[in-house]
């Protein structure tokens, strides 16, 4: 491939990713914010402002100790998830990756996930991983964390609420999908006719992404393998967190409840209807444990520490990078081209 062409497609692959970022920016943002909004003032009216102001007033500390220390855990698991799927294809020492993974985490907070994405993409590429690649990562590891939750977690919290378990098709079905592509994904003339049609794509970053995943599923099982073995454990202690959160305000429940409820309603925190999940997220958890037998008051109080510590660490992860990146000069130092090309990749 001519090396004028190779510029020109890394060129593109630039501002398509530019592209996406600002795209329909403020209109999505409107959404957000007014889904955020809605979901606040339904918690408004659901909430007996009175026993609230009880239950806040006397916090147990040591689940609240114990609550920060498990979503340490819980964020670096989703870093380490992320890192081992991707070091299949540009190896990075952990520390490196960490230290990015930890700022666009950080980023993610305040902004619609999709931007926070974007966001690790970017920061990648001052350590030479492509775009490309990086989004192909990203993307698999979504689809992974969000089968999980739709295969396991709400089968299991619908069994849980309408006392059946007549679910099990569910996972079955997934599974069997998920076999029934990888199977087509190592076939040579499979492959071949999916290039031809991606031929006609006018996305370049988008036909590199999926050239990329494909060698990801096919080159490399026991990373995805991996992949899969720290979502399901993160999961875990995802629910741990949320059941030390609620032991705080003061509830005991069962943990195996909290734990389908915690994974079922992370779903909304992944859906482009409010600010990063924020009342989204608060709403599904009282209306869903609260369904199930527990205090809403306190529920939304332990989803509320939950929150308000994401957004206190997220704000000084922010500004200690800020500030490291200042001193370094990399806020206006210009980024080196990676080497790779993404039509290479097949």
């Amino acid at each position: 491939m001519a090396l004028g062409s190779v510029t020109s497609r890394r060129a593109t692959g630039r501002g398509e990713l530019s592209g996406l970022l600002a795209r329909h920016r403020w209109l999505g943002w409107g959404v957000r914010l007014a889904g955020t909004l809605g979901m606040l003032a339904w918690l408004w009216t659901q909430l007996d402002l009175q026993a609230l102001q009880g239950v806040v007033a006397r916090p147990a500390v040591w689940p609240l100790l114990a609550m920060v220390g498990l979503a340490w855990l819980f964020v670096l698991l989703g870093g380490m998830k992320f890192w081992v799927l991707g070091k299949a294809l540009t190896p990075l020492p952990w520390i490196v990756f960490l230290r990015h993974f930890l700022v666009a985490t950080a980023f993610g907070t305040f902004t619609p996930a999709s931007l926070g994405d974007f966001s690790l993409a970017a920061l990648l590429r001052r350590e030479q991983v492509p775009v490309h690649e990086s989004l192909a990562v990203i993307l698999l590891d979504r689809v992974v964390t969000m089968g999980m939750y739709g295969t396991i977690f709400v089968p299991l919290t619908f069994g849980l609420l309408l006392h059946t378990a007549s679910l099990w098709w569910i996972p079955l079905g997934v599974l069997l999908s998920v076999v029934l592509l990888l199977l087509l994904n190592s076939l040579v003339a499979v492959r071949q006719m999916a290039r031809c049609v991606l031929a006609y794509c006018p996305w370049p970053l988008l036909v590199a992404c999926v050239a990329t995943t494909s060698v990801l599923l096919r080159q490399h099982p026991w990373y995805l393998a991996s992949n899969v073995g720290l979502t399901f454990l993160r999961c875990l202690v995802s629910g741990l967190v949320v059941l030390c959160a609620l032991w705080a305000a003061g509830e005991h429940p069962p943990f195996f409840p909290v734990l389908a409820a915690t994974n079922t309603i992370a779903i909304l925190n992944l859906l482009p209807v409010s600010l990063a999940g924020l009342g989204v997220y608060e709403s599904g958890g009282v209306a869903l444990l609260g369904y199930m037998g527990l205090h809403q008051e306190r529920v939304f109080v332990a989803l509320a520490y939950q929150r308000v510590y994401v957004l206190l660490s997220s704000a000084l992860i922010l500004a200690v990078a800020y500030v490291y990146a200042r001193r370094l000069g990399w806020l206006t130092a210009p980024l080196e081209e990676p080497h790779n090309d993404p039509a290479c990749a097949s």
